[in-house]
C-alpha cells in the first residue's frame, strides 16, 4: 500500500458518526422506501434499505425526531449520494454522503445524544 491509499484511508470521515436507529424514508426515483438509519452525522449516515442502491445514485432522506416534552416533530430532507451499497443478510446497507452539512440535521443529532 502507498502513502496516499493510507493517507486516504485513514481519513475516510470528516465528522464522526453517532450510532443510532431511526426510522425514516428514502428516495432514489420517485417513490419514497422505508429504511433505518444505524449510524449519523452531518456528513452523511448508514442506512439499512429493502434494495442494493446503485454506488454513485442520488438519494433523498427525510429524516423525522420527535422531540422531547410534547413539543413538535423535526423534519428534514436531505440529498446525498451512494458511497457504497452491500448485502447484509436479508437486506442491505448503504453508505450515504451528504455534500453539505444540512440546516436542521444537527437538532436531530442533538435530540440523539
Amino acid at each position: 500500500m502507498n502513502e496516499s491509499t493510507a493517507a486516504r484511508r485513514s481519513n475516510r470521515r470528516l465528522t464522526a458518526r453517532r450510532a443510532c436507529h431511526l426510522i425514516v424514508r428514502y428516495r432514489s426515483s420517485k417513490d419514497w422506501h422505508p429504511a433505518s438509519v444505524l449510524d449519523l452525522s452531518m456528513r452523511g449516515c448508514r442506512l439499512r434499505v429493502g434494495e442494493d442502491l446503485a454506488r454513485g445514485s442520488a438519494v433523498r432522506v427525510a429524516f423525522e425526531s420527535p422531540l422531547r416534552d410534547g413539543a413538535t416533530t423535526l423534519e428534514v430532507e436531505v440529498e446525498g449520494n451512494v458511497i457504497w451499497s452491500r448485502r447484509e443478510g436479508l437486506s442491505y446497507q448503504a453508505g450515504i454522503h451528504f455534500g453539505d452539512a444540512p440546516t436542521g440535521l444537527d437538532d436531530i443529532l442533538e435530540e440523539l445524544a
